[in-house]
């Protein structure tokens, strides 16, 4: 190895990047400056290991195909072009995280591709990102509910209501009584109006 690629590889040990040389026709790592590693909690021989084959035993199952296409990508890739992925990768604790990478290539040679790597653990991001889907989720099943279920028999009541009014009712009880329900029925219309307003979300 040349001296000022070696001392390029060292500078990469000590950075906030991952630098990888991948063989893609034996499909195995040569050179890994360690920051991946690290990250997913592998020893670097483990990581050299679990290289074979583009990392396929750590990727998470539904996340394979994605990362087939990105290597096609980076295959193909123009001069500085840079190529972006988020996928799930299995720790050594047997844990899987989410990883985004942006890579870019950095030299070619042959089937040898060096590579330049920023790798990011972005996993409570992406928990944050359900869990607030899933508040979206169920505020949308609160609105149909007071849209739909609840909304129909509150205007029955006030039809009922205004049907008793015009026909008129006897005894001033009664239309106390009538009145209190009147009251009481237009207050719960306009609670759910309201919550329909705060909860739009189309």
């Amino acid at each position: 190895m040349q001296p000022g690629v070696k001392f390029f590889e060292s500078l990469f040990e000590v950075a906030h990047v991952e630098f990888q040389a991948y063989d893609l026709s034996n499909r195995r790592l040569l050179f890994s400056s360690g920051l991946a590693h690290r990250l997913l909690g592998y020893s670097a021989d483990e990581y050299f290991k679990l290289s074979t084959d583009f990392y396929k035993t750590i990727i998470h199952p539904d996340d394979l195909q994605k990362v087939q296409e990105t290597i096609e990508k980076v295959i193909h890739a123009k001069d500085n072009e840079v190529i972006e992925m988020t996928i799930r990768l299995r720790r050594s604790d047997g844990c899987y995280i989410w990883v985004n990478s942006r890579q870019m290539i950095l030299e070619r040679h042959d089937h040898v591709f060096k590579i330049i790597r920023e790798v990011e653990d972005i996993t409570q991001l992406v928990e944050l990102q359900h869990e607030l889907e899933e508040r979206v989720r169920q505020l949308k099943v609160v609105s149909f509910k007071n849209s739909h279920l609840l909304r129909s028999p509150v205007a029955s009541i006030i039809g009922l209501v205004n049907l008793i009014e015009e026909h008129g009712m006897a005894g001033e009880h009664n239309r106390q009584i009538l009145h209190f329900l009147k009251e009481t029925i237009t207050k719960l219309d306009s609670v759910i109006h309201e919550i329909n307003n705060d909860a739009k979300l189309d």
